[in-house]
């Protein structure tokens, strides 16, 4: 029999071996433990590399794509036209200039402000030279020798019938490259960089968001790393593959990871705190001495712990990558995505593929406010998207336009389930805005047009947009089907906004007058509207084609003070030639009337051609009117300028008898759709006639236009009507048969035309 003191040891020796055993276990564990979540880390580190570089390959993608493009249409440009085309296309993009650079290398660049530099030489430039040869190409990072900061150059072939003809080049600023190195990694611990073959940095950013770019240096100097890691790495390099390692830095252990990126030999290179991605794994080894027990569930909560943080980082990837931050739904790349894996796994269902732009939002957020204009988004990407189905998608491109896919049996249907949307949008902001009702255009790509199997995607969704150009043309149908016709007349509009500039620099755009004939007394010219006519070479363009197009890109609202100047610079000379002077109407559109500087400069033009008080009349459409009650108050300031103001179209739209209430206007414009549409010729006469006569009761002359019948005139001078403009006069005239009519006429009466 053992005595005590032996049992005693024998106790304390078993309980040693045991707490022995169960700590060794317990450390193996923890080894095990330590080197799985290694692995996940490098996996995971991978993951937020690969799709950073994901992001990187398509900004790079997309530059290089719309260069193409821009590339493509300049081989029918003009030479002298290159430069102003540049600054157009540039004024859609963030390139900071562009050029066609020569096959020698020479390179006129634009800048986006329009500056000029000429004369740039890139003939020994590699990327230059690799574009020449027919690649596109991407330079190395670069401080900007024309401005601040450092910036990127982008170069595409462009190709002639003979081959490649010079280089299309683009400057980017390389913020969009530290845009996305920026990007929040692991709590904002990680820091991100582009590295080449050789580990030197091209480019970095801190994790404060501080650039450090362009510094000497590379990644073996980040801290200790072994021969052998910084051999293998090496290696990696110069064999272009992706790899991860782990060095020790001021005590601490850091976790990096690279990934090759397809051009210039860079790779994406990403580091990161060994403890922003585990949770103390001292503590756990602590805890396992302490109780194997403890150590054990700490250590499996450790890991769903990392799972969980590697989630949600994940997710936050994928939220700024794939969702729309104002709506909180799917952008336009989770779109694409899924719309393009719908197509292909559905391939005998009819879709159709639609991209919608809300008329009038842009006078909505002018009038509301951008606060609201973005709740009515909000609303509007509801309305879209609780139409969705099991094959249906929707997304907001951008600003205030929308696009999707959905199941298609037949198109009149689909019109019909449209136009039912459409309403209710319209009616429920209807309450906000009766001038300017939100209106949805809807331009559809069915897929079971000719030759959609061999279009992606985003060509399908690129015709369903040129579709969408054509519904906002059109006053009737929303919703427009794409057919090929179409891209030709998109290609007529691309050669107009591209020869715009020019033809108004050229003074092209010449005065038209029409005369007003006052047929209460005696039929003579009392003044005339000035209307734009666009005189191309020989050729007149027809205010159908480029009126329309202008008041949606804008450029109407120069077009609108160029007309007005030459009208005042011609009836100043009429004045000063001795002439009798003349009431000379000029329209302006409501993008004009709503620029910040419009009473100012349209003042400064009367006074600088010193114009007479009350021969000038600037006429507005009806529309505009019901704007709101500023528009009244601009009336009175514009009267007290010396203008008389005119309401064009009365009839012809949401006629208001509201307006002749409130509005102090000078002068009514009927149209006479009132009488050229009618069914019942005697109701309509008697509106005509009790149009008239408010007006004489408050003072305000009237104005028929479109008058094209003897008899229509009879009519109206019996009923009081001041002013006749019609083709039973005259049509629209150049200023020299204009001036000759004036002088064979004399003070003589106005004859009717000539049928």
């Amino acid at each position: 029999m053992l005595s005590s003191s032996e049992q005693i040891k024998r106790t304390y020796a078993m309980g040693f071996l045991i707490g022995g055993i169960f700590l060794v276990c317990g450390l193996i564990l923890l080894r095990q433990v330590s080197l799985q979540n290694e692995r996940e880390n490098a996996l995971y580190l991978y993951d937020t590399v690969s799709q950073l570089r994901t992001l990187f390959q398509r900004q790079i993608a997309l530059d290089f794509q719309t260069l193409r493009g821009v590339a493509v249409s300049l081989g029918h440009v003009p030479e002298k036209e290159i430069l102003p085309v540049l600054k157009e296309v540039n004024d859609n993009n963030a390139f900071l200039r562009m050029g066609l650079a020569k096959p020698d290398g020479s390179v006129d660049l634009v800048d986006i402000s329009g500056d000029l530099h000429r004369n740039v030489n890139l003939a020994d430039e590699p990327f230059f030279q690799k574009a020449l040869a027919g690649e596109p190409a991407l330079s190395g990072v670069r401080r900007n020798s024309l401005g601040p900061g450092a910036v990127v150059y982008c170069a595409v072939p462009v190709y002639a019938e003979n081959g490649v003809s010079g280089v299309l080049v683009a400057v980017n600023a390389a913020d969009i490259f530290l845009n996305i190195l920026g990007i929040s990694l692991f709590d904002n611990q990680g820091v991100s960089s582009l590295i080449d073959g050789s580990g030197a940095y091209v480019l970095r950013a801190s994790s404060g968001g501080a650039v450090i770019g362009g510094q000497e240096g590379d990644i073996f100097r980040l801290g200790s790393l072994e021969d052998t890691k910084r051999e293998q790495v090496l290696e990696n390099l110069r064999d272009h593959r992706r790899g991860v390692f782990f060095y020790i830095a001021d005590g601490k252990k850091y976790f990096a990871a690279y990934e090759p990126l397809d051009v210039n030999n860079w790779f994406l290179f990403c580091t990161v705190p060994a403890a922003a991605l585990t949770l103390a794994p001292n503590a756990l080894l602590f805890s396992i001495c302490v109780i194997i027990g403890l150590a054990l569930l700490l250590s499996f909560f450790l890991l769903w712990r990392v799972r969980v943080i590697s989630n949600r980082y994940r997710g936050e990837l994928e939220r700024l990558a794939f969702v729309d931050p104002l709506t909180g739904a799917r952008n336009a790349n989770r779109l694409k995505m899924d719309a393009s894996s719908l197509v292909r796994h559905n391939p005998d269902q009819i879709f159709a593929i639609w991209y919608a732009d809300i008329k009038n939002f842009k006078f909505y957020n002018e009038m509301f406010g951008y606060e609201m204009g973005d709740r009515e988004l909000v609303r509007i990407a509801g309305l879209l998207a609780a139409c969705d189905g099991p094959l249906s998608l929707c997304c907001r491109v951008s600003a205030d336009k929308f696009a999707g896919i959905r199941p298609m049996r037949d198109r009149e249907e689909f019109s019909r389930e449209f136009q039912r949307l459409c309403k209710r949008i319209e009616n429920d902001a209807a309450r906000l805005s009766r001038a300017f009702p939100l209106v949805l255009h809807v331009g559809v790509y069915g897929t079971d047009t000719a030759g959609s199997g061999e279009l992606s995607f985003m060509d399908m969704l690129n015709r369903a947009n040129i579709a969408l150009r054509v519904a906002k043309e059109g006053r009737s149908d929303t919703c427009v089907f794409y057919s090929e016709d179409m891209r030709g007349l998109a290609l007529r509009q691309l050669d107009i906004e591209s020869r715009m500039e020019n033809a108004l620099r050229g003074s092209q755009f010449k005065l038209y007058f029409q005369p007003k004939v006052d047929i209460q007394n005696g039929n003579c010219v009392h003044g005339a509207e000035v209307l734009a006519r666009w005189l191309d070479g020989d050729r007149l363009v027809p205010p159908c084609d480029f009126i329309p197009l202008f008041e949606r890109n804008g450029f109407i609202v120069q077009l609108d003070r160029y007309m007005f100047s030459q009208a005042c610079a011609w009836l100043q000379q009429r004045i000063r030639s001795g002439k009798e002077p003349l009431n000379i109407a000029v329209n302006v559109s409501r993008l004009s009337i709503m620029q910040d500087d419009f009473l100012q400069y349209y003042s400064n033009i009367k006074e600088r051609y010193a114009i007479p008080d009350g021969l000038l009349e600037l006429e507005c459409t009806e529309s505009l009117a019901l704007f709101d009650e500023r528009f009244r108050e601009l009336v009175l300031e514009l009267q007290k300028c010396g203008f008389r103001c005119s309401l064009d179209d009365f009839g012809a739209g949401f006629s208001s008898l509201n307006v002749l209430k409130e509005l102090p206007i000078d002068v009514l414009k009927l149209d006479l759709l009132f009488l050229r549409k009618s069914q019942d010729l005697k109701r309509e006469r008697i509106v005509v006639s009790n149009v008239i006569a408010m007006a004489q009761q408050l003072s305000i002359r009237t104005v028929a236009e479109g008058v094209e019948s003897a008899e229509q005139v009879e009519f109206l001078r019996a009923k009081g009507c001041n002013l006749v403009q019609g083709y039973v006069f005259a049509r629209p005239m150049p200023e020299a048969d204009f001036e000759a009519l004036l002088d064979s006429l004399g003070d003589r009466a106005m004859p009717l035309a000539q049928n």
